[in-house]
């Protein structure tokens, strides 16, 4: 039993890690763009444009699991990313929205959702009602440190 549970463990942490996740949301001939900095959990710079992940709502500085999802979008942004507009182009802060996606095309909103680092939006978006349903199976399996 102890052996089962540490294979299970170690191969959660290695899916956990990696950044080759397959998502359902995907976008491998979406624009590509440098990041230069990760601000927090859902917002970063690329260039002089300062980009807020449209689909996600990660925890704040001082809020519980702001560090994990902060440590997270690093691992999957790395030095560059792929864009998606949503909607609306910018937010109330004058931040550029947009989906963000890996190198690879693999949605950086889904996979933090997922991982339980992320609560989506409820509000308005083309992917909201999918990234919905995403939260809901990741709370009720108690993913990640939001749950």
């Amino acid at each position: 039993m102890t052996r089962l549970v540490a294979i299970s463990a170690l191969m959660f942490i290695v899916l956990a890690c990696s950044t080759d996740i397959e998502t359902a949301l995907r976008c491998p001939d979406c624009h590509q763009r440098p990041v230069s900095q990760i601000v927090d959990g859902d917002t970063f710079h690329s260039g002089g444009t300062k980009i807020r992940i449209y689909g996600i709502d990660t925890p704040e500085r001082g809020q519980k699991c702001y560090f994990e999802a902060a440590k997270r979008i690093r691992e999957l942004a790395a030095d560059a990313v792929r864009t998606e507009n949503g909607p609306r182009l910018a937010d109330r802060f004058g931040r550029s929205l947009a989906y963000v996606f890996t190198s690879n095309g693999m949605s950086i909103d889904e996979i933090l959702i997922r991982e339980g680092l992320a609560h989506a939006w409820k509000d308005d978006g083309h992917h909201r009602d999918y990234l919905v349903d995403v939260e809901r199976e990741a709370r009720e399996s108690n993913r990640g440190c939001l749950w």
